[in-house]
Formats: structure tokens, sequence, C-alpha cells
């Protein structure tokens, strides 16, 4: 358990890293926007996919979730801010596999989009989940004026915590945009797989309880011919659980003990998991079989 002095050391710490460079923790920025190297995607436009860099960034913020209480009594934290931002680059080839996907689905769906590349920012989801609503205000203003500055009118998202967040930013503060998740865009699309094992979803609890995307993802997954299973106790909408990754920062023991206890209800109902959520993926797949949905469905 964090204590609370070390909780506002963090809180201030993160909230000075997204200020001074639109990211959550002192890292190179070519992490976020490397995927879409060679993919010929054009750079900004009316419409932008907008990874928020949450797929990038899920598995160092387990890291750092770890080591930034470790840090609360080391001294050149600014020398450790500068060195992360020139020389930390992280690769997650995973997470560029699966965005490379979703774009290369959303081509194959006819949508016309760009990319924000080196100027993508990321979303400030750490300072909602966190409870840091008024920085998250400031945050966000940053952010519409970027958004503003590209000239930005449509945004596809492609996790549910970038999602939700653009949804706050839209309630707090005067941010004129059209959201959509690109599995809302592919619902009705005709879609293969070439997996055939049974699986069972776990919902994001974002997703599912407050964007109501949860059964245009279960259609997503039928049209692409992939069969999953479900138990109302344990898939069921008021019935499914949080795999824990949101008190991560906060709580890691408790984080832990909510995802074995996730793991453990879901291989009673499949040993493969599907889920359509990087944080999700983070927590839960020590424990159980996990694929993310952008990993199963084809793009040819």
């Amino acid at each position: 358990m964090i204590e609370e002095g070390q909780l506002d050391f963090i809180r201030r710490l993160v909230f000075k890293y997204l200020m001074e460079d639109y990211m959550p923790f002192p890292v190179n920025k070519t992490s976020c926007y490397e995927w879409a190297n060679g993919l010929n995607i054009k750079k900004g436009g009316e419409t932008i996919l907008y990874t928020g860099c949450s797929y990038q960034l899920a598995s160092i913020g387990q890291k750092f979730d770890d080591f930034l209480p470790k840090i609360y009594k080391i001294k050149g934290i600014e020398s450790l801010s500068t060195f992360g931002k020139k020389f930390l680059k992280i690769r997650d080839e995973r997470a560029i596999k699966i965005l490379k996907n979703i774009s290369l689905l959303l081509k194959k769906a006819n949508v016309d989009f760009g990319y924000l590349y080196e100027d993508e920012p990321y979303s400030g989801t750490i300072l909602l989940e966190m409870g840091m609503l008024e920085e998250f205000k400031e945050y966000g203003k940053k952010l519409i004026d970027l958004f503003n500055s590209h000239g930005v009118k449509n945004i596809i998202t492609v996790d549910p915590h970038t999602h939700y967040t653009l949804y706050r930013l839209k309630e707090l503060l005067s941010f004129d945009v059209e959201i959509k998740n690109y599995l809302e865009i592919l619902s009705g699309k005709d879609l293969h797989s070439t997996y055939k094992e049974e699986y069972v979803f776990h919902d994001s609890c974002l997703y599912s309880r407050f964007l109501g995307m949860r059964d245009v993802i279960r259609e997503v997954i039928k049209n692409a011919g992939i069969t999953i299973k479900e138990d109302d106790m344990i898939t069921g909408k008021e019935t499914s659980m949080c795999c824990g990754g949101p008190l991560a920062p906060i709580n890691k023991e408790i984080s832990e003990k909510i995802a074995k206890n996730r793991a453990e209800s879901l291989k009673t109902v499949s040993k493969k998991v599907l889920l359509a959520c990087p944080f999700c993926y983070v927590n839960l797949s020590p424990y159980v079989e996990s694929y993310d949905i952008a990993e199963v469905i084809s793009n040819e």
C-alpha cells in the first residue's frame, strides 16, 4: 500500500511529465508512434486514429507502478526525467502488431483517416483514475488546443480508457469532436478469423458498463466467426468483475488479488480469454491465456 506522502509525490510527478511533454512517464516519444512506420498513413487530417499511447505504454505502466514509489526519496529526479525522454525507448512488439492490424482493418473498411505521429499526446487517463480532476481539466485544455491546432474533427479510438477519457473531456470542457471506437466502426462489417478455438470474453468495465459497447463488441466477434462461451454469473453485464488494473498505482497487492480471482473465474468458462483492453491484458495475462480482439481478427 502506497503511503499518502508517496501518493502525493507520484501525482505531482505524473502531472509534471504530462504538462511538459504530453507523456505520463519520462520515455522517448518514438515509443508511441513507431508502430505506424511503413503503413503509409497520412499525417493529420479531420479524422485521425488516436491511440492515446495506451497499448504502447500499458506494459511499462505496470513497471512504473512498482518503480515510482521507490524513487520517492531519490534526489536528482530532473536528471532522470531528462535521461528518460532522450534514451528510454520502449518497443512492445505485441502492441505494435495490434495497432498495425487495427489500422489495416479500418483501411479494409474504407475508412479515411490520418495519424498525428510524433504529435500524438497521451490521453490523460491516469489523472482521471487517480482522482485528479482539476489537473485533468488543466491538461485537457492542452489536449484540446493540440487537436484544434491540427484541425481534428473526428477521433477514432482503440481502447476503452482513452475512449472514456475523451468523453469526460467533452463533458467537462468545450471539445467539439465526434468520437468513435474502431470496434463500433467494424460492427456490421465482413470480418473473419483464422482462430477457431472457443474463448470466454472478459469485458472491460468501461466498454460494458459506461460506454454501452457490450453488444457491439460481441457482434464484431460473431461477425469474425469467433466462438465465445458465456456464463451469466461470470460474463453477465452486472456480474462481470473488473481486472483490478486501475487500482495498481494505489495498491498493487489488492490489484493482483483481483486479477487472480478474475482469471480463475474466467478459466471455469474457457481456458482462452479474449479481451479488448491493453490494461486488462497486462493484469490478467500472468494468470490466464489471453488474446486481444485485434490479435485474432484477420485484415486479409
